[in-house]
């Protein structure tokens, strides 16, 4: 439990307000790292999520790849993903939105698998979006088929498809992830939704480590 020291009460409003806020962040970010635990990608058990030092060799030749990215604007945004037969691989990746209950805040578990040849994937996902109480949206994601439906009140209410693809780029020293969505941001706008991979305008991208081991691969 949280309590004020006699230093913090004596902050003038707004910097005990910030002191609140930081302490709220905290606690979202240990929760959405949580959640992403629990709602890994299709197919893998939590325990792969960690990278220990006494793990056994269970990735690649080349290595099991790791993405791993907090965004603080908001909305404030975890990713995780990995893919325990490297960069070129199968793989699974998480996104989890925070905010207010009065916000909408998806919750992306994403698969798909880079084709040998091929740096262009379309992922499929489980995306989870608890309704506020002015707006409900569904949303999916099927080989890069993205299918949304929402109402918001007082009256909105709105059809959309688009497209998300993830392209594995970069020089091979250094390889990103980049998602693009296509196709859904009005409707997302319209109806208070924020999408994880659009940053601005321009596609998300992460960046992708390579280690040696990783439990649960």
């Amino acid at each position: 439990m949280f309590t004020m020291t006699e230093d913090q009460r004596s902050f003038p409003l707004g910097r005990r307000t910030l002191v609140i806020v930081a302490v709220a962040l905290a606690a979202i970010a240990i929760l959405g790292v949580i959640g992403l635990i629990a709602i890994r990608g299709h197919g893998h058990s939590s325990a792969g999520a960690f990278v220990t030092p006494g793990a056994k060799p269970t990735c690649s030749a080349s290595g099991c790849a790791v993405v791993q990215l907090t965004r603080t604007l908001p909305p404030f945004t975890v990713f995780y993903g990995a893919s325990c037969s490297g960069v070129h691989g199968t793989w699974f990746f998480n996104a989890v939105e925070g905010g207010g209950n009065d916000q909408l805040r998806p919750s992306y578990s994403l698969h798909w698998t880079f084709t040998p040849g091929s740096t262009i994937a379309k992922p499929t996902a489980r995306i989870v979006i608890a309704p506020t109480d002015s707006a409900q949206v569904t949303l999916t994601l099927d080989q890069g088929s993205m299918s949304l439906t929402g109402t918001r009140k007082p009256n909105t209410q709105i059809t959309a498809v688009g497209t998300l693809v993830v392209e594995l780029s970069g020089p091979t020293s250094a390889p990103v992830l980049k998602f693009t969505e296509t196709g859904l941001g009005d409707a997302e706008s319209a109806l208070g939704l924020v999408s994880p991979f659009d940053v601005d305008g321009q596609p998300l991208t992460v960046p992708v480590k390579t280690v040696k081991t990783m439990v649960g691969c």
